[in-house]
This record gives C-alpha cells, sequence and structure tokens, in this order.
C-alpha cells in the first residue's frame, strides 16, 4: 500500500510540470543552482519530470524542484502555479502568498485535493530569475503533510536560484 501511496504522490508532483518547446529557444535546467538536500528520512531519486526530487521514506512525501531556462519563460507566475496545480482534483487553495523569495517576486501556495480518490496536500514556490523559471514543490498523503513540513521550509531556505 505505501508504494501505490508513493507513486500517487510521485504523479502529482513530478507529473503536473510539462515542458513543452516553442519558438523562441530550447528549454533546460538551470545551472548552478545551490540547495542542501533534505536529509533525515528523504533519499535522493531520479526523475524525467524534476531537476532534483527526494522522498521520504517514512512518510513517501515528496520534495522537489524544476528549473526552465530559455524558451519561452513569459507565462506569469499564478500561470506556473495553475500548471502545477492541475494535477489535483476536486482542488482547495487554502493559502497563497506573494513574497520576496532569493529576491525575486514569488507565489507561496498551500493547497489539498485528491489523487486517484487519495487525499493529498502541495506546497509550491514559483518564481522567475534571469530568464528561468522555478518551481519548489514538497506534497504527500494530506495526513502525513504537516509532519515533515519543517524539512520543505529548510529546504527553501537553502535553496539558491543563480
Amino acid at each position: 500500500m505505501k508504494n501505490h501511496f508513493k507513486y500517487i504522490i510521485m504523479s502529482l508532483l513530478l507529473g503536473s510540470c510539462v515542458s513543452v518547446e516553442l519558438p523562441g529557444g530550447k528549454v533546460t535546467a538551470a545551472k548552478d543552482v545551490e540547495f542542501s538536500e533534505p536529509g533525515g528520512d528523504y533519499s535522493k531519486i531520479k526523475s524525467k519530470g524534476a531537476d532534483r526530487a527526494w522522498q521520504s521514506s517514512k512518510t513517501g512525501n515528496t520534495i522537489s524542484y524544476i528549473s526552465e531556462c530559455g524558451g519561452n519563460t513569459d507565462a506569469s507566475l499564478q500561470t506556473l502555479e495553475t500548471e502545477s496545480l492541475s494535477a489535483l482534483n476536486k482542488l482547495e487553495v487554502l493559502k497563497t502568498e506573494e513574497k520576496i523569495f532569493n529576491g525575486r517576486a514569488s507565489r507561496q501556495t498551500t493547497s489539498v485535493g485528491s489523487i486517484d480518490g487519495v487525499p493529498v496536500a502541495l506546497s509550491l514556490v514559483v518564481f522567475k530569475k534571469n530568464g528561468c523559471n522555478y518551481t519548489l514543490s514538497y506534497g504527500g498523503v494530506e495526513k502525513q503533510f504537516n509532519s515533515e513540513l519543517p524539512v520543505f521550509e529548510n529546504f527553501k531556505a537553502n535553496f539558491k536560484a543563480p
């Protein structure tokens, strides 16, 4: 059953952001991003949908980040947020804040919803910096979400986009 939840969470976090090459150039990942790996119960996992991703062996919660540089990076922060939240059914946005993050405007959102009937929660930070779009995400089964939220807060505090 735990593997089923892991699949759901991975689908939620990594399948919600789709890169499409549009006229204007090739989309690439950002270089020289600085961060501290989540540590604790979190282990690095491979993902085609994220630059880096980690999953908790204890809860199945996932932390990841995605960067998209070049190409068409004109999407608004709200559009980036909406694309990431589109994986959730019965979406309910609990909180959205516009804050400065890494010296740039950002949208930081916490929401709940479901995937395949399983209640899940998702926290996002979306921002743009130096021609790149960034999405930092933390998600998991709703009842396990708050237990590792401080791990994501620490990840955010140590994340530096070039």
